[in-house]
């Protein structure tokens, strides 16, 4: 390991555990990126009912680190965040000198990342990913939150929204700051373009977690019911999803469409790859995205997508995509009839070349000339 590069320290609200091991491997994806130019450190701590004393995970590959610190679930609220501290202490005494600190998502770690700030006086950079700045949740949003967020961004040198969408919703919170957007990112290698560009689609999937409150599983379901019924039964779905699908398959049997929708468990990345080069089309009809990582990978391959206006899809031109009204169950039927018919023809060069600005590379890009401005103005 060169003594010479930057020591750069990853925290997040979420990250790939032995309690969750899904749960923001989006940053993990980004530890291992910013490891071929820095020497990273990830430090995370982890609540486990199954841990009665301080537990400690450390693994190291070339430049990354990955530090994981597990300690006891308790009711008491008081209790529970002594064991969170205590974690804390045990993961900072692992740790030399760092040059930056660099997070993601404030709820609910904002606290934790202010202060390894002040332990380390360094720069603290936050990237958001988080939907609860969504006009629908902010109302609610209860003060002890407001009061988190704002008091961890006191410490905080620069905050990066994911998309221009989620920069417009986190302005209510942060009138007077400047937010820059730097995306997620896709590995360009690893979802390559697809061989074939059908003219008439009949081959559609959906990515997600089906969860009710964003993803609108039930949107999806019964407009792919109306246009499986209407075309003839001449369309089919592949569902992917990390979490249980019991619900959703039973709903399919009960709707004779069970043949037609394929449910898929937990893929790796280079899964989803090859999934989507296999299918014609992805489907979104989220109620809120702040970005949405599967529109971009779906580009990069040269899939176009459907979907409704939410994420990097808000503002989408016909050359990408069919874009759906929210809860429009006929115009999701028709969407999808439209590409069985080919009255819509994709090219799939300009369609990886947009997705392209989602490539690896560029964003690591962004985030080094990031990563300098602050290493200059701590110098």
């Amino acid at each position: 390991m060169s003594d010479t590069k930057r020591h750069i320290l990853i925290m997040s609200s979420w990250f790939p555990t032995r309690v969750d091991p899904y749960a923001g491997n989006f940053v993990e994806r980004f530890a291992h990126l910013l490891s071929d130019t820095y020497e990273v450190t990830v430090l995370h701590t982890m609540g486990d009912k199954n841990c009665s004393s301080i537990e400690v995970d450390d693994q190291q590959t070339d430049n990354l680190r990955i530090i994981r610190i597990y300690h006891h679930i308790s009711k008491n609220r008081f209790i529970h965040w002594w064991l969170q501290r205590k974690a804390l202490r045990k993961g900072l005494g692992m740790l030399d000198h760092i040059d930056l600190i660099f997070a993601h998502v404030f709820l609910p770690r904002a606290m934790q990342f202010a202060r390894v700030q002040r332990y380390f006086h360094v720069p603290l950079i936050v990237m958001e990913h988080g939907s609860y700045y969504r006009k629908k949740l902010i109302k609610s949003f209860i003060s002890l939150h407001q009061q988190v967020i704002k008091r961890g961004s006191r410490h905080t040198s620069e905050i990066v929204a994911v998309s221009n969408v989620l920069r417009t919703d986190m302005k209510p919170v942060f009138p007077t700051t400047k937010i820059q957007v730097v995306p997620n990112f896709v590995d360009e290698d690893l979802f390559t373009l697809r061989e074939t560009n059908p003219v008439h689609r009949t081959k559609f999937i959906h990515i997600s977690t089906l969860d009710k409150n964003t993803k609108n599983p039930g949107f999806l379901f019964d407009g792919f019911l109306n246009a499986y019924l209407e075309s003839g039964k001449k369309v089919s779905l592949t569902v992917v999803s990390d979490q249980d699908t019991d619900e959703w398959e039973r709903w399919a049997k009960l709707n004779s469409c069970r043949e037609a929708i394929n449910f898929i468990g937990p893929c790796e990345w280079e899964e989803v790859s090859q999934l989507l080069r296999e299918h014609d089309a992805l489907i979104l009809t989220s109620e809120y995205e702040t970005f949405s990582i599967v529109i971009a990978e779906a580009w990069l391959t040269g899939t176009p997508i459907i979907s409704t206006p939410v994420g990097i899809a808000a503002n989408m031109t016909e050359a990408l995509g069919i874009r759906i009204e929210h809860n429009n169950i006929a115009d999701l039927k028709h969407a999808i009839l439209d590409m069985m018919n080919g009255k819509f023809q994709f090219d799939k060069e300009f369609l990886r070349a947009f997705g392209m600005q989602f490539s690896k590379e560029s964003v690591k890009k962004q985030l080094i000339e990031l990563f300098n401005k602050h290493f200059i103005i701590y110098e």
